[in-house]
């Protein structure tokens, strides 16, 4: 167009070029507040002009499009950190729980366990046949027994609250891949040939990606036609243009009672490899200090059973019986695969506290051969089986699994400790039942009419004694009778250097027993008597040692009486005894370690959450520099369009009345 119609021509284009570029800044100003929204900026571009008269004739200008602003790695840094510090927030909102429970000053189980042992075990020991101070320590047994399973179930309930967020963002995360495919299919339909975009569905897409982030780490995938494909962290697809796949939340094949994450369509578990979000989180917690928390606590409360029922069956109770067991910890579970073929039946318990770990376990059985590896560290236990009849029994650190009916390709998770806390009880009720008294009471001189008779003109001693678990090299071994029965050691040489004998009776019985030499002067003879083989086997050990030997001379070893505290006082030794960890740690030891751990693990994650969270601000802060609305930007661009405006509608009118007057004119 040419004249006076090219004039009013563009300036309509300009016109309606300002009123669109305000209408961009209108809509930028009304949603600087909403989340996801990026910055649009209206692209005006000049018209293609035309050859009139030997010239071009200008044609006006035009909105060639409205574009976001955007960067894709700045929007890609945004959901990889939100990933990170959800991840961190959901692992140190679940540690701190467990931090406090553990590390509490107040009824803890470190206090537990020295008031057992120095309100109950120490005043029996000082006063063995008083019955209140033995139902004190039955009180303080139970006690403990009750301060273990408090503990132990607090982080039972732990593991069952992280089942039940495990499927509720497992919810969340079907609702937001379901929502991106079905805007892949609305952006892909909104997106024709001339290059426009559905501007506010891309940003409403990147705004779920961003939610979905929060819930589990994600790759994002950009596709043709301004789709994307969105997969976790460890490569499994979660939305694929179109097509969403689904998660659901299912039993380990394993163990029943913990959740894991799955495909809804093929029921494959997707857990392991999961980071990131409120998932990442939860798994890293379950697995790295929930379950390591529950495994170290029941591997104390097995030691401190074992230990301590050991110890009773050691002594007498007060009616000269061996003490029955004191406390019942928690059974080892062996939990089978739910692919394993056939019917295999197993069972496990511990038979060395000492040489438990903390870690969990699996066992595979090839049709030949059985392994036993550690998933704490990946690495082989050390096995030994062997085979009677129908059942082979399987050892490794502290752990004996029997086993019948095993397959090959048979597969199973031993939990030598998860359940010790659990299921630890306190099972003795009658305070005679204490087994304060050590087996023997060693007395210089024979046994007369129910009284020791000390004739002795030697300066010789016979040892109070102690249990052992093997006779010992160069021991005496007195066969044919077993603790606590009555015993008499006689000279039958004396002398004062060189080697005297002796011989082993019971109180008047001339069959001997045994027989032996000692040399005077030297550290002594070992005398060992052997316990009932169940329980606890072992030796009764005695020392016979002096220098100046009579012949004739007698020791008697009768069972200790009521006011007796010998096991009572061993009982006492076990609190500051390295028992567990391989005889490196004691029981409070043991606990103290768990509690330094789990504190450290508590202030490690809020460091973490603390970085990733400054972290994650900053990425949001160089996301928006980019794509937030500049409010002081806008407030320049509704001038500067709004002049534009004004200025075309001011040409119209001039082309009016230019129009105008030459009307009038003709």
């Amino acid at each position: 167009m040419s004249g006076i119609s090219g004039l009013v021509g563009n300036a309509l284009t300009g016109l309606q070029a300002a009123q669109q570029a305000l209408q961009v800044t209108g809509n930028n100003i009304a949603n600087v507040n909403t989340p996801g929204y990026s910055q649009e900026t209206a692209v005006q571009t000049t018209q293609p002009p035309s050859l009139l008269g030997g010239l071009y004739l200008g044609n006006g200008t035009q909105i060639e499009a409205v574009t976001r602003s955007y960067n894709s790695y700045l929007q890609s840094q945004v959901w990889s950190t939100t990933a990170t510090a959800s991840g961190a927030n959901t692992l140190s909102t679940q540690l701190q729980p467990i931090v406090n429970l553990l590390a509490g000053t107040s009824a803890g189980m470190s206090t537990a366990i020295n008031q057992f042992f120095a309100s109950g075990v120490a005043q029996v020991a000082a006063n063995p046949a008083d019955m209140p101070s033995r139902q004190s320590m039955l009180s303080q047994a139970q006690s403990l027994a009750q301060t273990f399973q408090s503990s132990a179930q607090q982080l039972q309930d732990a593991a069952n609250g992280v089942n039940q967020q495990i499927g509720q963002s497992i919810t969340s995360i079907n609702s937001l891949t379901q929502q991106i495919a079905q805007l892949n299919v609305k952006i892909n339909t909104l997106s024709d040939g001339s290059g426009a975009t559905p501007n506010a569905l891309l940003d409403q897409r990147d705004q779920l990606i961003t939610q979905l982030s929060s819930q589990v780490g994600v790759t994002v995938l950009q596709q043709g036609n301004n789709q994307v494909s969105v997969f976790t962290g460890n490569g499994q697809v979660l939305v694929a243009g179109n097509q969403s796949y689904d998660l659901k939340a299912v039993s380990n094949p394993y163990d029943p009672s913990q959740t894991e994450v799955a495909y809804a369509s093929t029921g494959a578990i997707i857990s392991q490899g999961l980071q990131g979000g409120t998932i990442g989180g939860l798994l890293q917690f379950r697995s790295q200090v929930l379950q390591p928390a529950q495994n170290a606590l029941g591997r104390i409360a097995d030691g401190l059973a074992q230990q301590i029922n050991q110890q009773q069956a050691q002594g007498l109770d007060l009616n000269g019986q061996f003490g029955a067991p004191l406390f019942q910890a928690g059974p080892v579970q062996v939990l089978a695969n739910a692919a394993n073929a056939g019917s295999a039946v197993i069972s496990g318990s511990v038979i060395d506290a000492n040489q438990l770990t903390a870690a969990d376990y699996k066992l595979a059985y090839d049709g030949t051969n059985w392994t036993a590896t550690n998933l704490s560290t990946g690495q082989a236990a050390t096995l030994t089986a062997t085979t009677s009849g129908s059942v082979t029994t399987l050892a490794f650190d502290g752990v004996q699994v029997k086993v019948s009916g095993a397959q090959a390709g048979n597969n199973f998770e031993v939990l030598p400790t998860r359940y010790g806390a659990l299921n630890f009880q306190s099972v003795l009720n009658n305070p005679s039942g204490i087994a304060a008294a050590s087996p023997y009471a060693s007395s210089a001189g024979q046994l007369q009419s129910g009284s020791i008779v000390n004739t002795n003109l030697g300066n010789l001693t016979l040892s109070a004694g102690q249990y052992s678990a093997t006779s010992g090299a160069g021991s005496v071994l007195v066969g044919g009778v077993a603790v606590p029965t009555a015993l008499q050691v006689t000279l039958t040489s004396g002398g004062t250097s060189g080697s005297v004998g002796f011989q082993v009776t019971q109180p008047g019985s001339t069959t001997v027993l045994a027989s032996g030499s000692l040399t005077l002067g030297s550290s002594g003879t070992t005398l060992a008597i052997p316990y009932a083989s169940t329980p606890p086997g072992g030796y009764w050990t005695v020392n016979l040692s002096g220098s100046t030997a009579v012949s004739g001379d007698a020791f008697t070893l009768s069972a200790a009486g009521p006011g007796n505290g010998g096991n009572a006082q061993a009982m006492f030794a076990l609190q500051t005894a390295k028992t567990l960890e391989g005889g490196t740690a004691s029981f409070e030891g043991a606990y103290s370690q768990l509690v330094s751990q789990v504190a450290t693990q508590g202030n490690q994650a809020q460091s973490a959450l603390s970085a990733a969270s400054a972290v994650a601000q900053q990425a949001t802060a160089s996301q928006q520099a980019v794509s937030g609305v500049n409010l002081d930007q806008e407030a320049t661009n509704l001038i500067k369009y709004q002049q534009a405006y004004q200025a075309a509608a001011k040409a119209i009118q001039v082309g009016n009345s230019l129009f105008q007057s030459l009307i009038q004119a003709l």
